[in-house]
């Protein structure tokens, strides 16, 4: 199943982001079976990160927590919010490279 994760990023915190990036992409490539997408969000294209936004591939919504929950970002403290949508895709049979 698919879901989407939508991160936002704790404005206190945000000084944590560069300590902690090496780490959160080591993570990401070693997940790179379940976080099929992962990127920042910004306001505008030169801002700085305010969350982020992955689309993850498990079975159920508990595999989507405890994947998250081991984030780097996550558990060092910079997100400060995780909403989780279960994802259908429009056109399933269609496979488009993002």
């Amino acid at each position: 199943m698919l879901f989407v994760v939508q991160f936002r990023d704790d404005p206190a915190q945000r000084h944590l982001r560069p300590e902690l990036i090496d780490a959160h992409f080591s993570f990401l490539k070693a997940n790179l079976a379940r976080v099929r997408v992962a990127g920042s969000l910004r306001k505008e294209s030169d801002d700085s990160a305010i969350g982020g936004l992955w689309i993850v591939d498990v079975e159920k919504y508990d595999d989507v927590r405890a994947l998250y929950e081991q984030d780097p970002f996550w558990t060092g403290g910079l997100r400060a919010s995780v909403e989780v949508c279960r994802y259908a895709k429009a056109f399933p049979d269609i496979e488009q490279p993002v």
